[in-house]
Parts: structure tokens; C-alpha cells; sequence
């Protein structure tokens, strides 16, 4: 019996630490994530700068883009897009990045801004910045795209939040990505958040799945000790 609860802790345990969740959204080819909400709640405060990354990974062909939209932090709404690209800016060599009513994605739909009249656009195209230092899920370095970072300061336990979706254009294994993070007053990043990648995700097993399977594990066990009391 002792060993079998071994088994079975190893079991789980091992399952829990490799199938832990995925911090990514994958879309299919030339899938869209819808509009999302993001939101970062810091511990202690935070002053420096949000930065959101978009990068095509490799190919010269297709490109991804990521809108934004709705930022909002420690409860103050920021001016959104209304008037450009003011208040933000745009990292030299980026790709490209600009403001519009709407954008409509490979599948045919048409986002909307969900805060006034604008949105911003940024594209993965296959010139500017390099994004070397970002990877992917898979630890796939990105190779080029766009940087727009905006300053931020919250007091502690406020919230970061914004509107974003990812308009996969790509194919796979091109995995373009996005991401969300944050820069100190030093320029150190001290925080990234993968938003979305072209690819199918791995298949894992849900938290649910882990627990009828230990749950099956245990009635087993339950069974062969009430058999070994039955024969004794």
C-alpha cells in the first residue's frame, strides 16, 4: 500500500509541475483571440514603463498584428487612442504602429475600438525592430516587429489593465507572438506576459482531468484493501 501511494503521489506531482497552465492563448492559421482583458495587480507599486511586443518569427511572407485598446491604471483611464499615438512611443526600428477606427482581420472581422473612436495597430512586418531579446512558448527567439511602451505609475495593490487581440495572419510553425511587459526606472524588464502565438498548443491534461485521475487512483486503492480484508 505504501508504495502504491508513492506511485501515486509521483504520479500527480509530475503532472502538476509538466502540465502546468500555459501563460499563451494559441490561435489556429490566420485565427483571431477576439478582444481580451488583460490585467497586472502589483504587490508593492510600480513606477516605469508597460511595453507590448509584437514579432513575426522567421519567415519574410505573412505577418501578425496586435491591437490594443482601453488602458487603464490604478483606476485612471488613460486618454486611449484618441488623439494618435501622444503619450506613447514607438521603439525605433519597429515595424510600424498607428491608430484606426477599425481593423478588420484575415477571417473577415471587424474590430472595433472598445474605448472611443480609435485603436492602436501594431504589425509584425518583416522589417524593423529585432525583438531577439522576447521568445515564445517554445523558446523560439522573435526575429522582428513592433515596441510600443507608455509610462505608468501605481500605487500598491492597484491594477494595469487593457483591451487586446491577436489577428494571427500567419502560418504555422512561423509562431508569431505577443506580449505585455513591464520596465523599471532602470530599464531592467521585470515582468513579461505572453499574450498570443500562432501554433497549436500541446495537449495537456485539465486541472479536472488530474483530479479524476487521482480520484480513479484512490478508489483503486480502496478497492484492494477491502479485498485483502475480504480474503482475510
Amino acid at each position: 500500500m505504501k508504495k502504491l501511494l508513492i506511485i501515486m503521489g509521483t504520479v500527480l506531482l509530475v503532472l502538476g509541475f509538466t502540465y502546468a497552465a500555459s501563460a499563451w492563448i494559441y490561435v489556429p492559421d490566420q485565427g483571431d483571440t477576439g478582444w481580451k482583458s488583460y490585467t497586472y495587480t502589483t504587490p508593492g507599486g510600480f513606477t516605469g514603463t508597460a511595453g507590448f511586443v509584437v514579432s513575426n518569427v522567421v519567415d519574410n511572407y505573412s505577418y501578425s498584428e496586435l491591437l490594443l485598446d482601453n488602458l487603464s491604471q490604478g483606476g485612471t483611464v488613460n486618454p486611449g487612442f484618441e488623439s494618435g499615438l501622444s503619450g506613447y512611443e514607438v521603439l525605433p526600428n519597429s515595424s510600424f504602429a498607428d491608430v484606426y477606427p477599425s481593423r478588420t482581420s484575415a477571417l473577415g472581422i471587424v474590430y472595433y475600438p472598445t474605448q472611443g473612436d480609435f485603436l492602436a495597430d501594431l504589425m509584425g512586418l518583416s522589417t524593423g525592430v529585432n525583438t531577439s531579446g522576447f521568445h515564445n512558448a517554445t523558446g523560439q527567439a522573435g526575429t522582428v516587429g513592433s515596441i510600443l511602451e507608455t509610462a505608468i505609475t501605481l500605487t500598491p495593490g492597484t491594477t494595469f489593465t487593457f483591451d487586446w487581440a491577436f489577428l494571427g495572419n500567419d502560418f504555422s510553425p512561423w509562431n508569431d507572438f505577443a506580449l505585455f511587459y513591464l520596465k523599471d526606472a532602470n530599464g531592467a524588464i521585470v515582468f513579461s506576459e505572453g499574450l498570443s502565438q500562432i501554433g497549436s498548443a500541446p495537449t495537456v491534461p485539465l486541472p479536472s482531468t488530474l483530479l479524476l485521475l487521482g480520484s480513479g487512483l484512490f478508489g483503486l486503492l480502496g478497492l484492494g484493501r477491502r479485498g485483502k480484508r475480504r480474503v482475510g
